[in-house]
């Protein structure tokens, strides 16, 4: 048998093996269009459940900011389902097959947002294939802070999993994005000194409703700056009373951290590389996290070099890049969800990717 041959059957058995491995993992794992009802709106998800006898542990995957539907987090879902949860991931409201006004996922309502994820939440707990005391929530950024609003709306979740969360609040993460965009666009610390001292006094204007003449003299003095155009791109101030504005009031001091410190349940952390997340600040978050661990928090803390916000490699590497962020990322979840069994579920954290 010639050389190409024997490579054309090996090549064929390895596929064929990858196709088995696949279609046992695709029969393995039951995939469910759903809807339910928060409110009076009608929201729509995927649920991946493994077939199995014993009933599974559940996780909600609530969905960072912007117009993400669930499409979003439907690789986390499956991480989780290969894992043996049963995995929702829902469209936000607005958006995708759910209900709600078209806006409503740009001038959001934590609250509202968290009673989404609180009545996905009950009805996992209220299928008879789901352990009703194993059920937790995986958010991703934004995420973070409303799942730290669900305390009041359900019983204690079992776990909690945050992808690139913030333990700060908005005005602290939109200063820190602020000064990032300037930087990353290439301009000094006096450039991004500028433009936080601008975003500080429009912050003043929406938490007082005074000092808007300031602010806009403030706007006038830097309008001709290189970096204003790369923040602002034309934009005008927003007026005194608009509805952004007031809008804004209602979510600018938000802090999760007083709120998750009531729901206790153990929190796993996963943030990428201070250097790279320009959404969020991870150098800080991280401090915090370390702190409440100090102070007795079930906290642990996974920090990945190499990525940023989105926990996917900055570079173009291509798949090996990605597998080697990924395989010790899903790994280190697998590890600390395995602990969660132990007496002790509380570990020291870990950090990945470090030489």
């Amino acid at each position: 048998m010639s050389l190409v041959k024997k490579l054309c059957l090996s090549l064929a058995s390895l596929l064929g093996v990858l196709g088995f491995l696949t279609g046992a993992v695709w029969l393995s794992i039951a995939e469910e269009q759903i809807e339910f009802r928060s409110g009076d709106l009608l929201l729509r998800g995927t649920l991946l459940v493994p077939r199995r006898i014993d009933p599974t542990p559940g996780v909600v995957l609530v969905h960072g900011s912007g117009e993400v539907t669930r499409k979003s987090m439907m690789a986390y879902a499956w991480l989780f389902a290969l894992k043996g949860h049963a995995a929702l991931a829902y469209d936000k409201r607005g958006l995708g097959a759910s209900e709600g006004l078209p806006h409503e996922w740009r001038e959001f309502s934590f609250e509202h947002l968290a009673a989404d994820a609180a009545a996905a939440y009950r009805l996992l707990q209220a299928r008879r294939e789901i352990d009703a005391r194993r059920v937790g929530f995986f958010a991703a950024s934004q995420g973070g802070w409303v799942v730290s609003l669900v305390a009041d709306q359900v019983e204690a979740p079992d776990f909690i999993v945050m992808a690139s969360v913030s333990l700060s609040t908005v005005a602290e993460d939109r200063l820190f994005g602020r000064e990032a965009q300037v930087r990353h666009a290439g301009f000094e610390e006096a450039a991004a000194g500028e433009a936080l001292r601008l975003l500080r006094a429009d912050h003043g204007v929406t938490r007082t409703n005074s000092g808007y003449r300031e602010f806009i003299e403030i706007w006038n003095e830097y309008d001709d700056r290189a970096w204003f155009e790369e923040v602002y791109a034309g934009a005008d101030p927003e007026p005194l009373n608009s509805d952004h504005r007031q809008w804004e009031r209602t979510i600018l001091d938000f802090d999760p951290q007083p709120l998750l410190n009531l729901i206790g349940a153990p929190v796993l952390w996963v943030f990428g590389d201070p250097r790279l997340d320009r959404f969020s600040p991870v150098a800080l978050s991280m401090s915090r996290v370390s702190a409440a661990q100090s102070a007795g928090a079930c906290y642990q803390l996974i920090q990945v070099d190499g990525v940023g916000h989105t926990l996917e490699p900055e570079d173009s590497g291509g798949l090996f890049a990605r597998l080697k962020v990924r395989v010790p990322l899903v790994l280190g979840i697998y590890s600390w969800l395995d602990d969660l069994d132990l007496p002790d579920a509380c570990g020291a954290g870990a950090h990945l990717n470090r030489p």
